[in-house]
């Protein structure tokens, strides 16, 4: 029998690895020891965390890592290792609920930086909390700048501009001040009342983003059948909350406009409940989620803001697998991600990379500056 059998022995195990969660920081494995999807689990997420991990999982999708982690692991902690794959039991589902993503190049960037984590372990548990701290703020903020644009098809991703935190904001600043925060702010408005009326459009066990609704309801055989029914559910819908009436709508598309139109116009009457819900949903969204990237700066309003830290995980992940990337090429990748730096930032940036020292500059041309990760 070896010593970690040992009763005795415990009382140090513990104080070692799970008296302060000490065994979390171990290897990105022993999170499992958290994943608790049934009996008490979901309760103590609590909704709003149920509902982060329900987006975090839509972006997965059907995503599995197929290889295997490398650690540096004594033997205490391999002994630990296996007595929890000896308890673990495979998932036949997914935990939460089934989504399609929204934003598929939101997924398919987030599957591509979480396999890069994977082959990096102890950076993962380093920074997979601000790894997912980015991608809700990106997600809300895309979804925003695209949740208006159903007709187009499949979303793409939308400039919104940052600066860096040790930058001067200017007032002057077009990019970033038409194509920024207060863009943002307003494009979140509309977010709410119309993902609120997707839900009546659901069928099935999944959930469909609208511009795949849309789509759909373009390739369906009745035309005439399907547009009598959005119309008198529009009408049923104008009714119960005392909207002003409408026409009906003449084809399916002008039938999803009159939707998105009474969806929102709903939560714009001052005296009613709903319009403090939509606000309220608002301000969390803006505290909860989007704080960290939103800075007031003088005479220049509030703006939308990357930190070093940020920057730093986000020139990793974009790099990823690569050993470097041409700046312009960088910049495409930010922009996947939603995160989009004008002609200035981005003169900010390659000083910030040079003081960092992973930045090789062939010549002053974009061209011929290369980044590389510092992982």
């Amino acid at each position: 029998m070896s010593r970690i059998d040992e009763p005795e022995f415990w009382n140090v195990l513990d104080k070692m690895y799970f008296a302060n969660q000490d065994v979390f920081k171990v290897s990105p494995l022993f999170l499992l020891f958290k994943a608790q999807f049934d009996g008490s689990g979901r309760s103590e997420l609590g909704p709003a965390n149920w509902r982060m991990g329900t987006l975090f999982s839509s972006l997965l999708g059907d995503y599995r890592f197929s290889g295997e982690i490398q650690e540096s692991l004594n033997f205490i902690e391999r002994e630990f290792l296996a007595v929890l794959e000896s308890k673990l039991l495979p998932s036949e589902q997914n935990a939460f609920n089934r989504e399609q993503p929204y934003l598929p190049y939101i997924s398919q960037a987030f599957k591509k930086d979480i396999s890069f984590l994977t082959m990096h372990p102890q950076y993962l548990l380093q920074e997979l909390g601000n790894m997912l701290k980015l991608y809700a703020f990106t997600y809300c903020a895309q979804l925003a700048l695209n949740v208006r644009n159903w007709r187009d098809g499949e979303p793409k991703s939308r400039a919104l501009f940052f600066i860096l935190d040790t930058e001067k904001a200017s007032s002057e600043r077009a990019m970033v001040q038409h194509h920024g925060y207060k863009m943002f702010a307003k494009s979140c408005e509309w977010l709410f009342p119309i993902l609120s009326s997707l839900e009546a459009l659901q069928q099935g066990e999944e959930k469909r983003p609208l511009w795949q609704v849309y789509a759909e309801a373009q390739l369906y055989p009745d035309h005439v059948d399907l547009l009598r029914e959005l119309n008198s559910y529009i009408q049923a819908f104008i009714e119960r909350r005392k909207l002003p009436e409408r026409s009906a709508a003449e084809n399916l598309e002008a039938a999803f406009v009159q939707l998105q139109d009474v969806a929102i116009e709903q939560f714009r009457d001052e005296k009613t409940d709903r319009f403090m819900v939509n606000k309220k949903y608002m301000a969390a969204l803006e505290s909860q989620i989007c704080s960290e990237f939103i800075q007031s700066r003088g005479r220049a309003g509030r703006v939308l803001v990357i930190t070093q830290d940020q920057l730093l995980l986000l020139t990793n992940l974009a790099i990823g697998k690569n050993e470097k990337l041409r700046l312009h090429e960088l910049m495409r990748e930010f922009e996947q991600r939603g995160f989009y730096l004008d002609s200035q930032s981005q003169q900010v940036l390659v000083a910030f990379y040079e003081r960092m020292g992973n930045v090789d500059r062939m010549s002053d041309s974009g061209d011929a500056v290369y980044v590389r990760k510092t992982v």
